[in-house]
């Protein structure tokens, strides 16, 4: 099972970190400006409740992009040191856009979310129903812009072991997979998948 490093550009995010004690191997890591001087109290609780899991890293000077930078280079650090990880990028902007391009083509898994409540991996932590994880399946398959799987077969695969780092068994994947049938986010066409309801395919 994949740890998740959760990384959160907090110039750009403010996101509820709570919901990220739901997962058991989880990292968070918040990269807080030079003129942030104050922290949102719920901010402050969460990382005090995760303890050992979360950290704060201030950038100690102000610059273009000097947070960006921070954050690539803590991925780089880290998927040297750190087996079977997933990396999520908290932020709005565009500029992580081909550094996670560049990651997932050296085989390092990451994505960039615009808050932990779009991470599908902790919308299943926290999920108790079946329209939840087809949601988190939804919202997985629609960050994956021309990378989504082609095949039912390699659909399956990717939701098992990549959006859903193996906490679902095989059947409960084919009920995932039928519910974003039904919800028309898909299409099976024999072994072949279509996704009518994004705009970039």
């Amino acid at each position: 099972m994949k740890t998740q490093i959760i990384l959160v550009d907090f110039e750009n995010v403010q996101p509820d970190l709570l919901p990220a004690l739901a997962l058991e191997d989880v990292r968070v890591l918040v990269f807080v400006g030079p003129q942030q001087n104050k922290l949102p109290i719920g901010t402050v609780q969460a990382v005090q409740k995760m303890g050992t899991k979360a950290e704060y890293i201030r950038v100690s000077k102000q610059g273009p992009d000097a947070l960006d930078m921070h954050i690539a280079f803590y991925i780089g650090r880290l998927s040297l040191n750190a087996e079977d990880v997933f990396f999520h990028v908290i932020a709005k902007d565009r500029d992580y856009d081909p550094l996670i391009e560049h990651l997932r083509s050296v085989q390092i898994w990451a994505a960039k979310w615009p808050d932990l409540s779009a991470i599908p991996i902790l919308k299943l932590a926290t999920a108790i129903s079946l329209k939840d994880k087809v949601s988190a399946a939804s919202n997985w398959l629609q960050a994956r812009k021309g990378n989504r799987p082609k095949s039912l077969k390699t659909l399956q695969s990717s939701l098992k072991k990549s959006a859903f780092s193996d906490r679902l068994n095989e059947d409960e994947i084919v009920l995932v997979v039928e519910g974003l049938k039904s919800q028309k986010v898909l299409e099976i066409v024999g072994q072949k998948i279509k996704y009518p309801s994004f705009t970039d395919d």
